[in-house]
């Protein structure tokens, strides 16, 4: 593999990888303030995938003998005190959807970005891309049912 093809590969798993663990992160993050089980139960789900999917891209990024660069901890103190801050002054299931919705919206359209910036022919790298493009819109339909 070229070098150039090597950073537009590693790239998109850094990419990709950021985003599963942005939205694992937020789940845990909220996820304590939800009192609808139907929304704390599709948030799990959620988060599931997340982390498999994480699982997922370290594997993949084993093959290229490259550790996928996580989210800074800037970001992270930042997230979590904004969602912390969001939910003290109003938990309700709406305000909560769409704080989720919001936020799965934005990991799309980073992950689009990502793979329109970086353009990868690995298979494995398009497919795992693909899937949390795919999921995220899923969840996003899932989440209206709480609006």
């Amino acid at each position: 593999m070229k070098k150039e093809e090597f950073e537009l590969t590693t790239n998109l798993l850094d990419e990709a990888y950021k985003n599963v663990r942005m939205a694992s992160f937020a789940i845990d993050s909220i996820i304590t303030k939800i009192e609808n089980p139907d929304l704390e139960n599709l948030l799990r789900k959620q988060n599931e995938f997340y982390l498999k999917t994480t699982k997922k891209i370290e594997k993949i990024s084993e093959e290229f003998k490259h550790k996928p660069a996580d989210i800074n901890i800037f970001l992270k103190g930042t997230s979590f005190a904004a969602i912390k801050v969001k939910t003290m002054l109003n938990n309700d299931t709406t305000k909560l959807a769409t704080m989720l919705i919001d936020g799965t919206t934005m990991g799309i359209t980073e992950m689009i970005k990502a793979q329109n910036e970086y353009p990868c022919n690995v298979d494995s790298v398009k497919k795992i891309t693909n899937s949390i493009v795919n999921a995220e819109e899923d969840f996003v339909e899932s989440l209206k049912d709480f609006l």
